[in-house]
């Protein structure tokens, strides 16, 4: 019996002329944000050099397509926020020059589009919660904008913001418990956009105040990543155990953590999100009702990292991946480097926590790009690497460096001087590298 069809999206790539020049090879293709989500793109050439005014980057979109940006006389060109993704899309790109032939593809990872926001502040003593709902761009919304937030029995509250970009929901109307979901901010004669949000929980009035903190105090291991969540009352005494702090989260949501007897809580490294998050925290003291907001900024996941090192000799590279903590990665797992032509390379972990790849492997310029680990049975963690070129064997090898000297300028620019084992320093033109 025969399937039934699938409609799938694609793009069919255009005709191109085979005599027509080739394209610079691409180093990498660079994406930034500005505050309001539009995404600035920056094509380098393998030499670090820009492209020309007009070259056309294509990058991966949504469902099969490419977004294609024309690139201006400072090197760059924009996205617009409302044109990217909803999601981030990890793909190939490809440059091509005017009247050229497109370039090999490298590696990229077009953004996912700034969304909405709906912030919630909840009144400590009455329970009323006030509802602002923020354009990607931080302005406000107009007004009669509706915005629906997750309530009780999986009902939805309906909110209409006023001429001061707010709204208010009644503490009576309240979940019993904080009901993180999907909610939806509809503007006058606009469609209506999803956003994650929390709607908090209801509070009893009748409940004694929790002493109000100075501040929620956020440091981080600097070994394994865990954050360690310290609330601060205005004499440094510490709250009791079982006092809740949350702290704004990924999403829209919010991290909870239960303050031990020490006077502080622990979050994981792996529940921190990926990016520092600035927002408002609460203290809730056992039976008593919430504190007021107090500023903090929830501290970015320690990311893990793969170390490259060059062997002078056969220019071979040894891989090695290495958790946030610093400890190897187990026998099994797969790292993905940037490769030639903008092919990436894979490379199995073995028993001593290291991978080889061979000099004939290696691309012939270095590939900054992204790169991937993927321990057994756990998700796929993005990494930045670059990856060495090949090295010529029968080049002449580099006299070996006595030191690698560092200094400041008054404006915070490094000097690199290398210096070799007798003091003397090498020719204009040496390339030196050292840990970023």
């Amino acid at each position: 019996m025969a399937k039934p069809e699938v409609e799938i999206k694609v793009e069919t790539p255009k005709k191109i002329d085979p005599n027509a020049p080739e394209t610079a090879q691409v180093g990498t293709i660079e994406i930034t944000r500005k505050p309001n989500g539009d995404a600035i793109v920056t094509p380098k050439k393998s030499d670090g050099t820009n492209y020309p005014k007009d070259t056309k980057v294509k990058i991966p979109g949504e469902n099969g397509t490419s977004i294609v940006v024309t690139i201006g006389e400072n090197g760059s060109g924009e996205v617009p926020n409302d044109q990217l993704p909803k999601y981030e899309v990890e793909g190939k790109g490809t440059v091509t020059e005017p009247n050229k032939k497109p370039s090999q593809p490298v590696a990229v990872t077009t953004p996912a589009r700034k969304t909405p926001t709906v912030e919630m502040e909840q009144n400590p003593n009455t329970g009323d919660v006030t509802v602002t709902p923020k354009k990607p761009d931080g302005t406000p919304y107009p007004e009669n904008t509706k915005v629906e937030i997750p309530g009780k029995d999986g009902k939805t509250i309906e909110v209409t913001i006023g001429k001061d970009g707010k709204g208010t929901v009644p503490n009576n109307d309240l979940p019993d418990e904080d009901t993180p979901g999907t909610g939806k901010i509809t503007e006058p004669g606009k469609p209506a956009e999803d956003v994650r949000v929390e709607t908090p929980q209801k509070i009893n009035p009748n409940s004694p105040a929790t002493e109000q903190p100075t501040k929620i105090e956020i440091t981080t291991d600097e070994k394994t990543g865990d954050a360690k969540v310290t609330p601060k009352k205005s004499d440094e005494t510490p709250y009791p155990p079982g006092t809740k702090v949350k702290i704004p989260g990924e999403n829209g949501t919010t991290i909870v953590v239960t303050i031990g007897k020490d006077g502080f809580g622990t979050v994981p490294n792996d529940k921190l999100p990926k990016q520092d998050i600035p927002g408002k925290g609460t203290v809730t003291e056992p039976g008593a009702r919430p504190s007021k907001p107090v500023d903090v900024i929830t501290p970015a996941r320690k990311k893990p990292t793969v170390e490259l090192n060059q062997d002078p000799e056969t220019g071979d590279v040894t891989v090695t991946p290495k958790k946030p903590d610093g400890t190897t990665y187990p026998p099994g797992t797969k790292v993905e480097i940037p490769g030639k032509n903008g092919n990436p390379t894979t490379v199995t972990i073995g028993e001593d926590g290291k991978g080889k790849v061979p000099n004939n492997d290696l691309p012939d310029g270095e590939v900054p790009g992204t790169g991937k680990i993927t321990e057994p049975g756990k998700p796929t963690e993005v990494v930045q690497v670059k990856t060495p070129k090949k090295l010529d064997p029968n080049a002449l090898r580099t006299e070996q460096p006595g030191k690698i000297e560092i200094t400041r300028k008054p404006n915070g620019d490094a000097v690199v001087t290398p210096k070799k084992p007798d003091g003397s320093i090498y020719p204009p033109g040496t390339k030196s590298s050292y840990p970023r």
